[in-house]
C-alpha cells in the first residue's frame, strides 16, 4: 500500500495538467446599440422602430444629426430594414475559453464570437455578410458557487465583410475593440476602405449585458459600461 504524505499530495497536484474549459456567452444588447454605413449616410438603432414598426431598426440619416454617435433627430432614410433581427437577444453569441475548474479566477485563453446573425450588414451597399474574429484576449473569468460572478476582458475584434465578388477586394477586415467589465460588454468597430469614389466606412457601436454573470446590484459591477 502506498501512503501519500502531504508533500507528496501537493507535488501530485502541482504536476496535474490544467483543465481547459469553455463557457458559453449570450448577450442582451442595449436599445441604444447602433450600426452605421457612412457610404450611404445611414444608421440603425436597435430600439428605434422605423415608421411605427418596432421590428425595423432604420435606416436614419446620419447627416441630420449634430453628433451621429449621440443621435436625437432620427430622420428616416430610405425604406425600413431589420438590422437587429433578434432585437436585444444575442443568444449563443460565442464562448470564452479558459484554463481551470471549480471556483476561482482563471485566465482567459481564447474568445469566439459570431455577431453576424444578430447585427446584419446585408442591407449595406455591399449586400453581403461578415465573419467575426476575436484575437489577443487578456483577462479573467471568475466562478463562485458554480456560477460566473465576474468577467474582465480586453481583446481585439475584427468583422470581415465578404467582398469576394468584387475583383481585388476579397475579405475586408474592420478592426476594433471588445471589452467586458463585470456583466457589461462593449464592442466598438470603426473602420473604412476606399470604394467607388468614396469611403466604405462601417461602424458597430454595441453595448449591453452578459447574460448570467452576477447581478447588476453587486458593487463589483459599478465600473461597468453605461
Amino acid at each position: 500500500m502506498i501512503v501519500r504524505t502531504p508533500f507528496a499530495i501537493l507535488a501530485a497536484l502541482a504536476a496535474a495538467p490544467a483543465i481547459a474549459a469553455d463557457h458559453p456567452l449570450s448577450f442582451t444588447a442595449d436599445g441604444s446599440s447602433r450600426w452605421y454605413e457612412f457610404y450611404t449616410g445611414s444608421f440603425a438603432q436597435l430600439d428605434k422602430g422605423y415608421g411605427g414598426d418596432p421590428a425595423l431598426d432604420g435606416f436614419f440619416r446620419i447627416g441630420a444629426e449634430a453628433d451621429p454617435f449621440a443621435p436625437s433627430v432620427f430622420e428616416p432614410a430610405g425604406e425600413g430594414v431589420d438590422v437587429f433581427p433578434h432585437e436585444q437577444a444575442f443568444g449563443n453569441v460565442g464562448t470564452i475559453s479558459f484554463t481551470g475548474s471549480g471556483n476561482g479566477t482563471f485566465a482567459i485563453t481564447a474568445v469566439t464570437l459570431d455577431l453576424a446573425p444578430h447585427v446584419t450588414a446585408e442591407h449595406g451597399v455591399l449586400g453581403t455578410g461578415y465573419r467575426t474574429t476575436v484575437s489577443n484576449p487578456v483577462g479573467t473569468i471568475t466562478f463562485a458557487g458554480g456560477a460566473v460572478t465576474d468577467i474582465r476582458l480586453e481583446a481585439a475584434i475584427s468583422f470581415e465583410l465578404d467582398a469576394n465578388y468584387i475583383p481585388s477586394m476579397g475579405w475586408l477586415p474592420y478592426d476594433g475593440t471588445l471589452a467586458i467589465a463585470g456583466n457589461r460588454f462593449d464592442i466598438f468597430v470603426d473602420d473604412d476602405y476606399p470604394f467607388a469614389h468614396g469611403s466604405l466606412r462601417y461602424v458597430w457601436d454595441l453595448t449591453g449585458s452578459v447574460d448570467g454573470v452576477g447581478t447588476g446590484a453587486d458593487p463589483i459591477f459599478a465600473s461597468g459600461f453605461d
